[in-house]
């Protein structure tokens, strides 16, 4: 609109252009979505964080600790306790009968070399009977190779025997695809040679292609919803139950 069009108004300028207004329609609606995505996000994150801040379920039984990112905080599930480790835990508790204690060390957002930095010390000086590892999707988003497979080696070298070490989770993202498939080939390497327990699942998630991304993924299109942690639960449960020292 001109100024000084005297029979020109912005709501004959809008109709005279319909696909000004489909373009602005849409950067508005991209917009706002990525921000409640956000925010959504942010208060799962929290959320989860102030469940976890403290021991979860009864002592005088077993004690798991879950060391890992967002996903061992259960962000994106509908409640923190329906992420994996909370699942685990459920499993725990109705294989053996026992009480089961939930010490989980995890942090929303973690890479390898912040488990190794920032989690394992606080490892020290417990004494669990299960430990589950699932770390390294936040490494994939900006993946370096040499710099993976050095700090995997470091944590590898820092957890106990007999540790659930989880490769990394399936990317259906182009180029991500393929540095999780290697990123995953890695941790299943220097896991295996350590004699520690690996748990797949990255040919878990595999497995559930694209019904898993349609229907097991929460609202902001990253994390496991409910039945997506279902999933990831059933990979570490497929493991540890065989555990004979647990289950009997």
């Amino acid at each position: 609109m001109r100024t000084g069009d005297a029979g020109a108004t912005p709501t004959s300028w809008w109709r005279a252009h319909p696909v000004a207004v489909v373009a602005v329609s849409l950067v508005v609606t991209v917009v706002g979505f990525g921000v409640v995505r956000a925010v959504g996000v942010q208060q799962g994150v929290d959320r989860a964080r102030t469940y976890w801040s403290e021991p979860r379920g009864e002592t005088g039984g077993l004690l798991y600790v879950a060391l890992g990112d967002s996903a061992a905080q259960g962000v994106g599930a509908s409640s923190p306790d329906k992420g994996y480790v909370g699942l685990v835990a459920a499993h725990l508790r109705e294989a053996t009968g026992q009480p089961v204690q939930v010490v989980n060390l995890s942090v929303s957002g973690a890479r390898v070399a912040d488990v190794v930095e920032d989690q394992l010390p606080r490892l020290e000086g417990l004494d669990p009977d299960v430990v589950t590892v699932a770390i390294g999707g936040n490494d994939v988003r900006v993946y370096d190779d040499d710099r993976f497979a050095a700090d995997v080696e470091e944590l590898v070298d820092g957890l106990p025997p007999g540790t659930f070490v989880a490769d990394v989770p399936y990317f259906m993202h182009g180029r991500w695809e393929t540095d999780s498939a290697e990123a995953a080939g890695t941790i299943r390497r220097v896991a295996a040679a350590a004699g520690l327990v690996v748990v797949p699942l990255n040919d878990r998630l595999r497995d559930e292609g694209l019904r898993g991304m349609l229907t097991q993924t929460s609202g902001d299109l990253f994390h496991p919803n409910d039945a997506g942690y279902e999933i990831w639960a059933a990979a570490f449960w497929a493991e540890i139950s065989r555990s004979p020292g647990l289950t009997g």
